[in-house]
This record gives structure tokens, C-alpha cells and sequence, in this order.
């Protein structure tokens, strides 16, 4: 009977959740800002649109022993979203682990770690994309079928949208911007605690008008990473992903426009269930099987092959996002 390396017991979703837990690996700036308040697992391979829409303005009054108003949204309770896996390996060499054994568990587990850590990454980097990719209210992200890509897509509604007229000269006209866009996401119920990011050359337009004002009707200063612009933060961003498939550099927000956020709306990420029987047979129960990161191993003899599988899904909130394109 041959060797065989067991590492299960560095595996197990106590030891990964540990892992995770222990990792200096963090989620990047929309993961961060936007779906880091709601971050939870889903019991479930598919995710169902009646649970994302929802009334979250004001509603009319019910005259006394009258039926209550229904904020329930749409009526797409049949209406699934199935988000597909990230799923990547990584190898081991059969004779580092063999090294790492000689040395005692505790050297087995710190490479394991370093591989954990490393798929944290990735899924990370990949849900920033996604969170990217859905500040237009869509996800259209590419993923690898045989023989090629197809794309992965999810319309969750309209997003806000107020372009201006005309280059902002003075520091009150892009302000009365930022307050139309405001004005917007107050339609719906939003608009409270917003945050507004800005590609390269709106930042730079509004640093010039900043820099040249010197009235006192509107606060300007710098604060938290920006420039406040009476009660509306503007953040510079330079957030990018590169497309899977063409390599192409795909940036958060283009270098011309800016786009308005309502942190307090409930924007959502939810790690789905598995598609893999391993994991159901370590976790036991289905709902266990939901989990941000299910690693496991193949011993292939002269290898072992470390698997790291999670399923994301970003949920946006369409209505508390507000695009404008600027002349700059």
C-alpha cells in the first residue's frame, strides 16, 4: 500500500474559518465601502429576485382597519439568480509537504495557511470585481466554459443617472450638481448618507474649482480621503479589474463621470451554497455548505492539488446609485 499525506484535518471549515479569520488579507475599496455592513452566507445554490426588491421609501397612510401597504417590490417570486463559482487550484509539491511533516504539524499547517491566504485573495479581487462591475445596476462578468468564455449576467434594475449640461466653471455649478444628483436618490428613498466617486479627471476639475474658490457659502475641505463639498464627500477612485478574457483594464468609474452612493442602502453580499459533494459530506448539512471559502485536496502522488471553491454575489441597490458624466 502506497503513502498517503492526509491534510485533512488543516482543512476543516473550523480551520479555515480560523484561517480567514486570522488573514492580513482584506476586502478592497467597493467590497469594502459598499458590501462589507451585510455579508452573510445563503443556504442555497440560487438566490431569488423577490428577496432582493423592495420598498424602501415613503408610503401612504392606512386609514384604521384598512390593509396594510405590501413593500414586498415586484411580484418575481419565481424569478432565480443562479451565480456561478470561482473555483481554482493551486499545487503542492509532494516533497515540500513531505519537508514541512518532517517538521511537525504546526510547519504543515503555516503552508497551508499561506495557500488559504493566497485563495482569499483571489476571491476577493474577484468579488471587488463584481462589485464594480455592478455599480450600473448590472453584473455582466465573464466566466470560463468549455472551450472558451461566456458571460455571467444579472439585471437588477435602472440606476440613477444626471449629467451635466455644461463644464462646471465655478464651484457652486458642480455643487448644484452634486445636489441634483442628491435630489435623485431622495426619490427613492435615498440620498441620507452618501459618498460620491470620482474618476481622474472629474477629481482633477473639482480640485482646480476648489483650489479657486475663496467664498464661504459652500464648506470645502479636505476630509476622509476627499474633498467635501458642502455635506457630499468626493472621493478620487482609480479602482480597476481586468477583464478575464481580453485582459482589458475595466475601471470602476470612467475618467469623465462620477457616480453618487447611498452607503446606508442595503447593498448585500451573500456567499452561496457549493456545488460540490465533498463539501457536503464534510459540512453534513446543506446549509453548511454555504461558505465563503471550501478548500480541499487532491493527493495525485507525485502532487497534491489544493481546491479552493466560493460562489458571491453581490447585491446592489439600483435606485441608491447615481451616475453623471461631466464636461470636463
Amino acid at each position: 500500500m502506497g503513502f498517503h499525506i492526509d491534510l485533512s484535518k488543516f482543512l476543516t471549515p473550523a480551520k479555515v474559518k480560523d484561517y480567514i479569520k486570522r488573514s492580513p488579507v482584506n476586502p478592497r475599496t467597493f467590497t469594502k465601502e459598499l458590501y462589507s455592513k451585510d455579508v452573510d452566507t445563503h443556504p442555497s445554490p440560487v438566490y431569488s429576485m423577490a428577496e432582493i426588491q423592495e420598498v424602501t421609501g415613503n408610503v401612504p397612510l392606512v386609514v384604521r382597519g384598512g390593509e396594510p401597504v405590501n413593500v414586498a417590490g415586484d411580484k418575481l417570486a419565481f424569478s432565480l439568480i443562479e451565480p456561478q463559482p470561482i473555483d481554482i487550484t493551486d499545487t503542492l509539491s509532494a516533497v515540500d509537504i513531505m519537508n514541512m511533516m518532517a517538521l511537525g504539524d504546526v510547519a504543515v499547517e503555516k503552508l497551508i495557511q499561506e495557500k488559504v491566504n493566497k485563495f482569499r485573495r483571489i476571491v476577493l479581487n474577484t468579488v471587488e470585481a463584481l462589485a464594480i462591475d455592478s455599480l450600473d445596476g448590472k453584473i455582466n462578468y465573464k466566466m470560463k466554459v468549455q472551450g472558451g468564455y461566456d458571460t455571467f449576467e444579472v439585471n437588477f434594475g435602472k440606476t440613477k443617472r444626471k449629467d451635466a449640461s455644461a463644464k462646471p466653471e465655478k464651484l457652486s455649478e458642480f455643487y448644484k450638481l452634486l445636489t441634483a444628483m442628491k435630489l435623485e436618490l431622495q426619490k427613492d428613498g435615498y440620498g441620507n448618507n452618501v459618498v460620491t466617486y470620482a474618476g481622474v479627471d472629474v477629481y482633477g476639475l473639482l480640485l482646480d474649482l476648489s483650489n479657486n474658490y475663496t467664498g464661504k457659502a459652500i464648506r470645502v475641505e479636505m476630509a476622509n480621503g476627499g474633498i467635501m463639498v458642502g455635506d457630499v464627500l468626493v472621493k478620487p477612485v482609480n479602482s480597476v479589474y481586468t477583464d478575464p478574457q481580453t485582459k482589458a483594464v475595466v475601471k470602476a468609474v470612467p475618467d469623465n463621470q462620477m457616480v453618487m452612493v447611498d452607503l446606508d442602502a442595503p447593498f448585500r453580499l451573500r456567499y452561496l451554497a457549493i456545488d460540490d459533494l465533498r463539501a457536503l459530506k464534510q459540512a453534513r448539512t446543506a446549509s453548511a455548505v454555504a461558505t465563503p471559502l471550501f478548500v480541499t485536496y487532491n493527493d495525485k502522488g507525485k502532487n497534491i492539488e489544493l481546491e479552493a471553491q466560493s460562489k458571491p454575489l453581490v447585491i446592489p441597490v439600483p435606485q441608491a446609485i447615481c451616475w453623471s458624466k461631466v464636461i470636463v
